[in-house]
């Protein structure tokens, strides 16, 4: 197929209706297992593990789809994915996820490190000779520096600083220059998830020297004009809404790498034009697995493409553990009202929402995803339990009742927001459909830009904000509990826009973190899942649904890559793996 960047455009019409349902579990148990046991290691620089084959080749101008604008280019703060597939390929991480075994950490600038005093401290050696793609040298100063910064107790944790839920503040040598070419990180306690998320691609190492001059480095402008990045790939062009493009790094540090000349990424919201772009040959590759595509679409595409002459897509299926969430802004009225938050998450009928959204493919809504409770345990919870069920309908007559407690009989009017991605538009249309139905709550529903509709939810961060009800999504960072509760249920966390953190949930937490057994932990999960949902419903006196946001689904992602494109290998969640440098084209 052709590899000359050709101009996006309508082709033939689509296949008609769907032809394949498949049942997607959600598997494995992220408790089942003791955390990894911290102990002194000296890890090798990493080399290619897949070494490319004779049929492989150098070069080449990938068009790859993306689903929604890049909120950010600075990763300080950041929460969002699709601004982490933009400047991943930026950038370079002190560690990072292996690209063949994807649930390995590996050297990215380090060439090794160390872990001592009782498993508190890590040091790592850093390569030398990298350099900024301004032909500065990049040090372990600029490592510390940009550390410390998502480190700060006053900026958002985002994604970018998850890992300092284990280190000692920055000021007390959390993270420091130990000389040239080493840093050191200084935990509070040994911890196997710290090094977890230090891997991310969220957590880029940016030049000391400019952040220091207060060059706005989530400017992409300033990105380009300053050669910024060290990573594989250079940022050339940013059209807002449209599109960005990234050339080979030709000064990159690791030899041989990256194999694609360039990589053009088209932001792409429509469905039909994303299927019509792969079926036409416009595109080799989604820049990470999450689109606006419903999982049978996905399936589908994958069919229709073997053996066609413009190649095969094939769909790559993550795990599940995609979070979609029901979000209540609980600082507005009338949903300051426990008895109003506890009615709608008992009327939300769950498993037609999985029908009409997800094909029946998506997991049981257990909050803690069968870390805590086991999802047979969690479908039979008041609110999950079907409602054709005996069960079910005491839930309908409890969400009633307690609309009346509240004066609101006869339901109220209010608005839903999301965001113009994925499917949380029609997330949103059913949840609102269902509520009128059962409860009488009215209202309509307003669509956003992706970087607008963030900005409307981060209103209620520190007041009251600008929104009431609405549908987002939370793509799990690594598969420990310790992402799930830092994802939505502290303080600061990117999906917990009003910043609830009961004094409950902060103590639960910091216990689950160090406890090494994994059945104590468990137990500990399972007390966090009794507090967000009602285990029992009779209980009125518990505090359950006081937390502002509701599961509706565990589903799965998918990542489309062309037959044409080597090396790609799955990953563990879709948080990390965009920065393409050990990937090639076939000849």
């Amino acid at each position: 197929m052709s590899r000359r960047m050709i101009s996006l455009k309508t082709v033939l019409p689509l296949l008609g209706a769907l032809l394949l349902i498949i049942a997607l579990a959600c598997g494995g148990d992220p408790t089942s297992t003791p955390r990894p046991t911290v102990a002194a290691t000296d890890v090798p620089v990493p080399e290619a593990t897949d070494v490319p084959a004779a049929d492989s080749k150098y070069g080449g101008e990938i068009r790859m789809s993306a689903y929604a604008d890049t909120r950010d280019w600075d990763p300080i703060g950041s929460g969002s994915l699709s601004s982490v597939q933009a400047y991943s390929q930026l950038y370079n991480q002190l560690v990072q996820y292996d690209t063949v075994e994807t649930t390995k950490i590996i050297c990215d600038l380090c060439s090794g490190w160390e872990i001592s005093n009782g498993g508190q401290t890590f040091t790592f050696k850093i390569r030398s000779g990298i350099k900024w793609q301004d032909g500065s040298d990049l040090t372990a100063e600029d490592i510390a520096f940009t550390m410390a910064r998502y480190m700060n107790p006053d900026v958002p944790i985002g994604r970018s600083g998850l890992f300092r839920n284990y280190t000692l503040p920055a000021e007390e040598n959390g993270v420091r220059a130990v000389d040239a070419d080493t840093v050191e990180f200084n935990l509070s306690f040994p911890s196997g998830a710290f090094i977890k998320f230090l891997a991310l691609d969220y957590v880029k190492v940016l030049p000391k020297s400019l952040l220091e001059q207060d060059i706005d480095l989530n400017q992409a402008e300033n990105i380009i004009s300053n050669k910024s990045g060290s990573g594989p790939f250079m940022l050339t062009d940013y059209q807002r809404g449209n599109s960005y493009s990234v050339v080979k790094n030709p000064n990159y540090f690791k030899e041989g790498r990256p194999y694609f000349d360039s990589i053009d990424h088209f932001i792409i919201t429509d469905t039909g034009t994303l299927i019509a772009q792969f079926k036409a040959g416009q595109l080799e590759m989604m820049n990470g697995g999450f689109s606006n595509l419903q999982p049978t679409e996905y399936l589908q595409l994958d069919a229709d493409t073997k053996g066609t002459a413009n190649g095969h897509i094939t769909a790559h299926p993550l795990g599940g553990t995609f979070n979609v969430l029901f979000m209540v802004n609980s600082k507005k009225a009338p949903f300051d009202d426990i008895r109003v938050r506890k009615a709608m998450y008992l009327a939300l009928d769950r498993q037609q929402i999985n029908d009409l959204l997800q094909d029946n493919t998506a997991a049981i809504p257990c909050p803690m995803m069968n870390m805590g409770y086991s999802f047979e345990e969690c479908a039979e919870w008041p609110g999950i339990r079907s409602k054709d069920s005996a069960g079910g309908q005491e839930d309908l007559a409890l969400a009633k009742q307690l609309m009346a407690d509240a004066g609101f009989a006869d339901g109220f009017t209010t608005a839903y927001d999301a965001r113009q991605v994925g499917n949380y538009p029609d997330v949103c249309t059913v949840v609102k459909q269902q509520l009128e139905d059962a409860l009488g709550i009215k209202g309509d529903i307003q669509t956003y830009e992706s970087a607008a509709g963030y900005a409307l939810f981060a209103t209620s961060r520190s007041a009251e904000g600008d929104w009431a009800l609405a549908c987002q999504g939370e793509g799990m960072t690594v598969l420990d509990a310790d992402a799930l509760l830092g994802g939505v249920y502290l303080d600061g966390a990117t999906r917990n826009y009003t910043n609830w953190e009961p004094a409950f949930i902060r103590e639960k937490f910091e216990l689950q973190k160090v406890e090494q057994d994994p059945d104590a932990r468990r137990a500990i999960l399972k007390e966090i899942e009794e507090y967000l949902v009602p285990t029992d419903v009779s209980d009125l006196s518990k505090g359950y649904v006081d937390n502002p946001s509701t599961t509706l689904y565990w589903g799965k992602f998918f990542w489309l890559v062309h037959e044409d494109i080597q090396g790609f290998n799955v990953p563990q969640t879709v948080q990390y793996g965009f920065k393409h440098e050990d990937l090639w084209l076939q000849r």
